[in-house]
């Protein structure tokens, strides 16, 4: 495993976390285009991989990746226990394990193409907090949606702008690169989601903390194999959540008794 003592010198380290749930077919194509990336990119990189319980061999073809790679990790959790959840495992995990100065959130499905990394972390290089790949900037947008499917993407931003005032035009987005700084902020707040409303609860966070944003234009593609875990139940955690957020805003955690 890299150290931060063994890494290079002269850049700095993102950890690139990935929740997985059954996405055997899916895990092994992204991380060879991520590895692709590696040499051209201005920062070191270990991939962080935060399985729930597979039952499709997941974890084991991720054991494989990490025998021809030197820079993977795999998080073990005993069961599903929600995408907000698995990201901030990640995320203690590389601020604890490797000092990252950025983490990253990636989805497993292929549907955010690693190759706009390179761009992500160019703007992450100028010191910028919270880098998000958005779908509703120039250049930006999705491949192959129906027309419901855009009316949800669209309402919840919409719900977001309204409720929370995020400075970006994606707010749903899981797609991001975020300083260590903005990480240690996060891990002051009591977050009440462990699913997708995560997503929009960090911004709210990151937004109170008063951390820099940008945001790259990317193209959303279509889930090639698998299937996808934003289900109906999901949609309606993530109204309540933001409405919650909006209304009571977040609360900071008691400070630890010396």
């Amino acid at each position: 495993m890299q150290t931060p003592e063994s890494r290079t010198k002269t850049k700095l380290l993102l950890c690139q976390v990935i929740p997985t749930y059954n996405e055997v077919e899916n895990i092994p194509v992204l991380v060879e285009r991520i590895e692709k990336l590696r040499e051209n990119l201005p920062f070191d990189l270990q991939i962080v991989v935060v399985d729930d319980n597979s039952s499709d061999g997941t974890a084991e073809k991720v054991k494989e990746l990490m025998e021809k790679f030197g820079n993977i990790q795999m998080i073990q959790r005993p069961g599903l226990m929600g995408l907000g959840s698995a990201y901030m495992d990640g995320f203690a995990y590389s601020v604890s394990n490797f000092h990252a100065d950025y983490v990253g959130e990636m989805d497993a499905d292929l549907q955010h193409p690693p190759e706009v990394l390179s761009d992500m972390v160019k703007r992450a290089s100028e010191g910028i907090d919270v880098v998000v790949a958005s779908r509703y900037i120039p250049g930006g947008g999705s491949t192959d949606w129906s027309f419901s499917r855009r009316l949800v993407s669209r309402g919840a931003n919409l719900l977001t702008k309204i409720f929370l005032r995020v400075p970006v035009k994606d707010a749903t987005s899981g797609y991001r690169l975020i300083s260590q700084r903005a990480i240690n902020g996060l891990f002051e707040f009591q977050l009440s989601s462990k699913g997708y409303s995560f997503q929009v609860e960090s911004l709210y966070a990151y937004k109170k903390l008063k951390m820099t944003f940008a945001e790259i234009p990317y193209k959303f593609e279509i889930r090639r194999a698998g299937e996808t875990k934003l289900n109906t139940k999901e949609m309606w955690r993530f109204f309540r959540a933001t409405l919650r957020t909006g209304i009571l805003g977040l609360k900071r955690k008691e400070p630890k008794e010396n």
